[in-house]
């Protein structure tokens, strides 16, 4: 995890987050006082993975944030409440993806539950540039096919001579497949088209 906003209007309680953050996991911190500063920093910067909110704030009482946070950010939300307020709301605060911890708790328990949200966080990372391979790849394919099918259409070629034209080319002009059935797909059109 790099990059963290604490929210806090408490300023002991702000300085001894901020600190346990940058020590425990090494990441970025920014901190701000209330909702207002947080939702003005989480409009500019949405790069931020984790919020950990420190109610009540001096504008609100953080729940209202919270749901901003999870409605419009990519970022996970812990909200730190005073123990009765977090057995009150905690499984429609959670049902919504907030993570609620009662006051007081130990460092131990926020440590392992933000370890758990950095695995998750990367996790989900891998899978979504995985994701995004996937998807190029298969429009590298669509690409190649639709390239083959125009030869085939305009220059009555077989599958096979298509295929082997394109394979060609690219080599020809050092481009990758992809690239070089684009170009294909351009001349074909501008031609036939």
């Amino acid at each position: 995890m790099e990059k963290v906003l604490v929210i806090s209007s408490n300023k002991k309680a702000s300085e001894t987050l901020v600190t346990f953050l940058r020590e425990s996991f090494s990441c970025s911190v920014k901190l701000v006082e209330s909702a207002y500063q947080a939702k003005t920093t989480l409009d500019g910067d949405t790069a931020a993975e984790l919020v950990v909110i420190n109610s009540p704030l001096m504008d609100e009482s953080g729940i209202e944030m919270a749901k901003y946070i999870i409605q419009n950010t990519s970022a996970n939300c812990i909200l730190i409440i005073k123990e009765d307020d977090a057995e009150k709301m905690g499984s429609s605060a959670e049902s919504e993806g907030i993570i609620v911890v009662g006051k007081p708790f130990s460092k131990t328990l926020l440590y392992q539950l933000i370890k758990t949200v950095d695995i998750a966080v990367t996790r989900s990372l891998k899978l979504y540039h995985e994701n995004l391979r996937l998807e190029q790849k298969i429009t590298e394919i669509q690409t190649i096919d639709k390239a083959k099918f125009m030869l085939m259409q305009y220059k009555e070629m077989t599958e096979h001579e298509a295929h082997s034209y394109l394979e060609q080319y690219a080599m020809n002009k050092r481009k990758k497949k992809s690239i070089a059935a684009l170009e294909i797909i351009d001349k074909l059109s501008e031609k036939y088209l």
